[in-house]
């Protein structure tokens, strides 16, 4: 089906060279029945940090936990997104997620509030089908498991709204993916894809293609030459009008060829770098970091651009989707979420029939962005 193929990866790591060695099975405590757990959690005096809230375009995200690394790895990756608490009005589009830990215990608690609730397992399965997790049986009823595969150990076990982590495993990318995905889905009126995002002249343009096809140093090479910058990794267009909206999260920049403002920004600004999980090294900032001087108003989509492979010369090619084409531009696998597949296919089929399509043979970085500038000024 199309949408289900790809995920919103947010890059909520562990920390490089950790190795964890322990597993909930390791502890007698996890024997006991998960309500027992959930129990030792309940202290109606205990006082909370300030709960961070987060706008992901039309909605809202709460974080509040007592796990200092989660919060800061998201203050970390959203700081642009940093909102004020919201007002009532708004809380047909409000998730809150709570985590709480517990000296001595092998679990933290994860208490999701939303309108509604999800079934938090099939979500998790369903968003990351690669990601090798698996549902595992669970000693307790009404409580569903999911764990690594070729593991008997939970990761993580969920009912209702509550979730019940492995302090000793590696919780936190699954808990805050699920999370962010969570407020995407609530959004019906929003596309979600994974591309970059900038508008030149007024006019939005996506950028799309695989990992490292391209997208964030073609956006980037954009930002620096002054035009407005929208995010290089997740994409938000409303369907009211396709309108393109700002997703700005921080940016992880790959080594390789950069525009030749782009790699001034870089050295001058000393950004940090990181290693990721697949072994690459990036650099880390924020757009507002590098280009302070850029907007991200929400704009009219105009323009999509889909990335092909490189050659020693950029060239493009114009095209008029067809019904086949929409795989070309498949929505997050949260947008499909408790909504109608068919219904959504037809919003992206209308979207592509509203834009101009191109496929696009990136070649150096600079290159190509002019390219861009003249294709948009010329049409």
């Amino acid at each position: 089906m199309v949408g289900l193929v790809r995920d919103a990866a947010f890059e909520l790591d562990a920390d490089p060279g950790v190795t964890y060695t322990h597993s909930l099975s390791d502890f007698p405590r996890w024997q006991e029945p998960p309500e027992l757990l959930v129990e030792q959690f309940s202290t109606p005096d205990r006082k909370f940090g300030a709960c961070d809230w987060y706008r992901l375009v039309d909605g809202l995200l709460g974080v509040d936990s007592e796990d200092f690394r989660l919060k800061q790895r998201f203050r970390a990756l959203y700081a642009e997104l940093l909102s004020p608490c919201p007002p009532p009005r708004e809380a047909t589009q409000v998730l809150s997620c709570r985590i709480q830990v517990r000296d001595g215990l092998p679990v933290h608690l994860v208490s999701f509030a939303a309108p509604s609730e999800i079934a938090i397992v099939d979500f998790i399965l369903a968003l990351f089908p690669g990601r090798g997790y698996v549902e595992i049986e669970s000693r307790a009823a009404g409580w569903r498991s999911i764990g690594l595969a070729g593991k008997t150990s939970p990761l993580l076990t969920a009912r209702g709204s509550e979730v019940l982590v492995d302090a000793h495993e590696e919780w936190r990318p699954l808990v805050a993916n699920c999370a962010v995905n969570w407020v995407m889905q609530m959004q019906p009126g929003v596309l979600f894809f994974h591309a970059a995002a900038v508008a030149i002249r007024g006019e939005g343009v996506l950028i799309v293609g695989e990992k490292g096809a391209g997208k964030s140093t073609l956006s980037l090479a954009l930002a620096s030459h002054g035009h407005d910058f929208f995010g290089d990794e997740i994409a938000a267009v409303r369907t009211e009008g396709f309108e393109l909206a700002p997703f700005r999260r921080a940016l992880s920049v790959r080594t390789g060829p950069q525009a030749p403002q782009v790699e001034e920004k870089l050295r001058s600004k000393c950004v940090a770098m990181e290693t990721f999980p697949d072994g690459t090294v990036r650099s880390r900032a924020t757009a507002n970091e590098l280009f302070p001087e850029v907007g991200a108003r929400p704009r009219p989509l105009r323009r999509v651009f889909f990335l092909r492979g490189f050659e020693e010369q950029p060239r493009y090619e114009s095209f008029r989707p067809r019904s086949e084409d929409l795989r070309l531009l498949a929505p997050l696998a949260s947008t499909y979420w408790g909504s109608s597949s068919a219904a959504r296919v037809m919003q992206v089929a209308k979207l592509l029939s509203s834009v101009e399509c191109y496929f696009l043979y990136p070649g150096q970085p600079e290159d190509t962005t002019n390219l861009i500038e003249r294709i948009v000024r010329s049409e």
